[in-house]
């Protein structure tokens, strides 16, 4: 163990906070998000010790320059690394940091005499590396790292940063109530300002309503980990508004509340008495419309997960909950719903959240309220399915149990805005070790094409037609001539679109093609006289000949004098989106 300093009131000069990202069930910190977990450690060692210099920096930027962060680093006081991926995921925005990399990175041998601290949900739970997989002990990385914290990070180090003696740490520690992080909360929302993304209004702040599961009053769902934070933990509706204030006054313009287990029962006074609470609307709708008082000028404001077994149970409350979020959130908003298995069987021995016939009335009512949209915009709130395979009682007949929902899905033209299809990450010693067979990894993955190719195409037609505005899209990544960019918020649609140079902002862009899980999509308005061969070229119908005569073409001022140099007909939704300026 390396002593720091003892005695009381000493402030630390400099700790090097690195984000490795995390992905849990109700918290996701990969680029553009920006998860709790730095904004609450950092908010606990300035509560403790003002004067400390904290430099925040995340791991993708170390890869760009590891030598130069290196060399910076051997000159701390203290290094915190937060990682965890607990869920499997695919992420545009960032990559998670591996196992082999911490290694890797923190061993380096200038790193050697400098004490290490890893937190998240790595220390807590174990390493996950990817779905299909056993997750590895934590102790994996001990060393690098000389202490892991296996309680609340900002509790543990809280405490540390009272006297900055690594000797006396309780690495266990855990938080009781939330109003004892409420002074870590708020301080901690300074670090927003080291982000990189902030100036380009490239970052979304997970905010936290509560932490724990109703459900773990009978053991939760056997493969999740919130339950094993206990029974909820609920925050107060002036404290999150402060939370969202603070952030709001230091430049973030895009929310989503998505760090608890179900936000419908948030407010529910019989959060922790019943297994399903019963929700309370109107303190939904005090959330939602303070959110809008402090932060008028947002740009995202988003939802994450939701119980359908509380939809199902509590429609008309849930149906005023959806009203009032609508009334304040921004469109292309989407409620995730663990659904996690259609098959009986499985629901039975994993204690899964709601049974077929409850998820497929939780679907209606969310597509009866959420389907509206704005003219040539996303639908207000659609749900999201979330799919789990690798679960104990898993069969064959399983993966037509889903499928066979999916497809009545699309029979009765209701819309879904994304299905994620999983393999279950296990942990040692939990209720999914060790419980008899599951699906050959080929049957799952002949399943996932199955639904991608039959479900998803036909979903995402519905959800985003052409001629569709997807406004505010972030390039996140080029493919040769074609960039691949993003709207914020909650699984924002992939857009590919032709574009010559990187653009330096965000740019607006309109659907004119479908994949089976992204977009085909111009910029909004195209611009006649200035675009592209390849502009035309990705309007269906048109093709090469017709894009060059359009581009040979002088002085087109109107539809009638495009119409002019082709032979097929415009479609409708395209005249919205053309500018002959």
């Amino acid at each position: 163990m390396v002593m720091i300093v003892s005695g009381s009131g000493y402030n630390l000069n400099r700790v090097i906070l690195v984000d490795g990202y995390v992905d849990e069930p109700t918290c996701l910190g990969v680029p553009p998000y920006l998860s709790t977990y730095p904004r609450y450690i950092a908010g606990a060692i300035w509560t403790h010790s003002p004067k400390t210099e904290i430099e925040y920096i995340t791991i993708d930027q170390v890869r760009k320059s590891f030598e130069r962060f290196q060399n910076r680093w051997s000159t701390a006081d203290l290094i915190i690394l937060v990682a965890g991926m607990i869920v499997p995921g695919k992420y545009l925005g960032g990559t998670p940091i591996s196992v082999r990399e911490a290694k890797t990175i923190f061993s380096a041998s200038s790193l050697v005499s400098i004490p290490k601290l890893l937190a998240g949900p790595w220390g807590q739970f174990g390493c996950g590396i990817e779905g299909g997989k056993m997750a590895l002990s934590s102790d994996v990385l001990s060393p690098p790292f000389d202490i892991i914290i296996d309680g609340d990070p900002e509790v543990v180090i809280g405490q540390l940063a009272q006297g900055w003696n690594l000797n006396d740490i309780q690495t266990s520690r855990t938080r009781n109530d939330a109003s004892e992080i409420e002074e870590y909360i708020l301080r901690g929302t300074e670090i927003v300002t080291q982000h990189f993304g902030l100036h380009s209004g490239y970052i979304l702040c997970e905010i936290e309503t509560y932490r724990g599961c109703s459900r773990s009053l009978t053991g939760g769902c056997s493969f999740c980990v919130e339950p094993l934070y206990g029974t909820p933990q609920q925050r107060s509706i002036d404290a999150i508004l402060q939370e969202i204030e603070c952030l709001y006054t230091r430049g973030v313009r895009a929310f989503r509340i998505g760090r608890q287990a179900d936000l419908f029962t948030f407010g529910s006074p019989q959060m922790g008495l019943e297994e399903f609470p019963r929700p309370k609307p109107e303190t939904i709708e005090k959330l939602f419309s303070g959110i809008r008082r402090v932060a008028p000028d947002l740009t995202v404001l988003h939802i994450d997960n939701v119980n359908p077994g509380t939809i199902a149970r509590y429609p008309e409350e849930c149906r005023e909950i959806v009203q009032s979020i609508i009334k304040y959130h921004t469109p292309g908003d989407t409620a995730a719903l663990g659904i996690e298995s259609l098959d009986p069987e499985v629901i039975k021995k994993n204690n899964l959240k709601a049974t077929p016939e409850e998820s497929l009335a939780a679907i209606k009512l969310l597509n009866e309220v959420g389907g509206a949209r704005p003219k040539w915009g996303l639908p207000h709130l659609l749900p999201g399915i979330n799919l789990l395979y690798g679960l104990p009682g898993e069969r064959k007949k399983t993966l037509e149990c889903n499928f066979q929902f999916l497809k009545n899905l699309v029979e009765e033209e209701l819309l879904v805005r994304r299905i994620n299809i999983r393999q279950v990450i296990e942990f040692s010693g939990s209720f999914m070790e060790d419980k008899g067979k599951r699906i050959k990894p080929n049957q799952f993955f002949q399943h996932k094409k199955r639904i991608r190719e039959s479900i998803d195409r036909a979903m995402i037609e519905r959800v985003a037609p052409a001629g569709t505005i997807i406004r505010s899209a972030f390039l996140e990544r080029t493919d040769g001539k074609t960039g691949v960019f993003r709207p914020l918020g909650t699984y924002p649609l992939q857009c590919h679109s032709p574009i010559d140079s990187p653009p330096i902002t965000s740019v607006n862009l309109f659907v004119v093609d479908h994949g089976p899980r992204s977009l085909t999509t111009l910029p909004f308005p195209l611009q006649v006289s200035s675009a592209s061969l390849s502009h035309w070229k990705k309007i269906p119908g048109f093709g090469a000949k017709r894009a060059a005569r359009i581009k040979a073409s002088q002085n087109l001022r109107s539809i009638e004098d495009l119409q002019a140099q082709v032979d097929v007909e415009i479609p409708f939704w395209l005249h919205h989106a053309l500018s002959f300026e």
